[in-house]
């Protein structure tokens, strides 16, 4: 594991630019910003999400009430 000076050192050589291309390439970073996406994404398309699920009740019922 680095050190704090490392990854300062790191930081001051890189720059921001190679100091996030580096965090990049962890599986850690990775999933922190799946994480990240997701919970955006829940955030603002909650709305949505509740008027999905009414359109696929309204509709289960449509095919369940409908003869084939």
């Amino acid at each position: 594991m680095a050190t704090k000076k490392a990854t300062k050192k790191a930081v001051v050589k890189t720059g921001i630019r190679g100091w996030i291309s580096n965090r990049l390439k962890e599986r850690t970073s990775l999933d922190g910003g799946v994480c990240i996406a997701l919970g955006l994404m829940i955030l603002f398309m909650a709305p949505l999400a509740k008027i999905a699920a009414g359109v696929a009740i309204a509709y289960g019922a449509w095919t369940i009430w409908k003869s084939e």
